[in-house]
């Protein structure tokens, strides 16, 4: 009798677990989602990814973000926590943020979800937001999964509200859905996948991140916060205004001292700052 309850155990723990396994984008893997006009490539095992978008022939807007950032300010945040970076040609314009204590980013390339508060952590590409399940009635070529729930259109009908395909007995997908809203209708959104490689990515996608980033992009997280926004300074009176820096001033060639430096853009003389 405790032989049979043990191999019944067994039985529904393993149906129970194959039932709940997910659909899952390869944890290394290099991509379009619209036919060559996007590239992304994902290394979660090294923690690295890469997104380039080209805007015309000569063109484009490559954006990076990884821990360990190359070229960073030794003992910096910036060496020691994850970086975004996003790099305009031409002309040369970039910026980055930090994820770190002191704040996040204001402004992201990757999925949404990477990111917690002020820290970050690569994963998969694809979030599902319901349950998946995978199709007994996949074709030869491909297997099929759907959300265990469906949603409706404005046309009225009804799909799973998410969908996903792969390459039969893989992880290399060929194209997804989802029902959401475009513009004024909510409707049916199919994005298909160019696979580029499977794999650790290629070195030579993050060689064009400029050595000198640190100097000549622009930190979007360092900056000026002041209390109140506006004031109103009566004649022979004064107010008084809090300044503070959002986040601490980076050390530079051993010097972190920030000059703060005020220009109104009317009457110059008509008040002064003690």
């Amino acid at each position: 009798m405790m032989k049979i309850y043990l191999y019944l155990t067994s039985f529904i723990l393993g149906y129970y677990t194959g039932n709940c396994a997910q659909p899952y984008f390869p944890p290394q893997i290099v991509f379009s989602p619209d036919n060559g006009v996007t590239t992304i490539a994902i290394d979660e095992i090294n923690q690295r990814a890469y997104q380039k978008i080209t805007l015309s022939s000569y063109a484009s807007e490559t954006s990076f973000v990884m821990k360990h950032f190359p070229y960073a300010i030794p003992d910096s945040p910036q060496s020691k926590y994850y970086v975004q970076l996003l790099v305009d040609f031409p002309p040369l314009n970039c910026m980055y943020g930090t994820y770190w204590k002191y704040g996040g980013n204001t402004f992201n390339s990757f999925p949404s979800f990477w990111r917690n508060g002020s820290s970050y952590e690569i994963k998969t590409y694809m979030k599902f937001n319901y349950e998946m399940i995978h199709s007994s009635d996949s074709s030869l070529n491909e297997d099929y999964w759907y959300s265990n729930v469906t949603c409706q259109t404005d046309s009225g009908q009804n799909y799973p509200c998410e969908e996903i395909y792969f390459e039969k007995n893989t992880q290399t997908p060929l194209r997804s859905t989802r029902v959401a809203r475009g513009g004024w209708d909510v409707r049916q959104f199919t994005t298909y996948y160019k696979i580029i490689s499977v794999g650790k990515p290629d070195d030579k996608l993050f060689d064009s991140i400029p050595s000198n980033w640190t100097s000549i992009c622009r930190d979007v997280m360092l900056g000026l916060s002041y209390y109140p926004q506006t004031s109103k300074i009566i004649l022979n009176q004064s107010v008084k205004v809090q300044v503070w820096l959002i986040t601490p001033p980076h050390r530079i060639n051993g010097n972190d001292t920030v000059s703060i430096q005020w220009q109104a853009t009317e009457c110059n003389d008509c008040f002064t700052w003690t």
